[in-house]
């Protein structure tokens, strides 16, 4: 039997929320997102693989012990937030871990001087 609170995080839990805070928050990590965001949307990327020679993500990726880390991301059309947001899923199946994040890309292809994304295909409202 464990003495752990079931609601209180682990520390796995803690580090994968700081790395994906950090991931989505930081400039310094923009080419990770780029990285993510040319690669297919809804589909899950392994994580070591997009970080692959980004020197900073890496060191954040061996702090969690070589945990695989999954993520994707999908447009969000209808945000209240406005055009260009999308969701960012980071998931651990070891432990079943996983955060969501809200991110602006729209504002990330403009602060790289490249168009916004393409509105995608909104919902049909009878």
């Amino acid at each position: 039997m464990t003495d752990h609170d079931p609601d209180e995080p682990t520390d796995a839990e803690l580090l994968l929320e700081d790395l994906a805070a950090d991931l989505v928050g930081e400039r310094r990590h923009e080419p990770l997102l780029v990285r993510l965001f040319a690669a297919e949307a809804g589909v899950w990327h392994d994580l070591d693989e997009l970080a692959e020679g980004l020197p900073l993500v890496r060191a954040r990726l061996d702090e969690l012990d070589a945990l695989p880390i999954h993520v994707s991301w999908i447009d969000l059309p209808d945000s209240i937030h406005g055009e260009g947001y999308c969701t960012i899923t980071f998931y651990c199946e070891r432990g079943h871990l996983y955060r969501l994040a809200l991110y602006n890309r729209g504002l990330l292809a403009r602060r790289r001087g490249e168009p916004g994304p393409p509105r995608p295909p909104g919902r049909l409202l009878n």
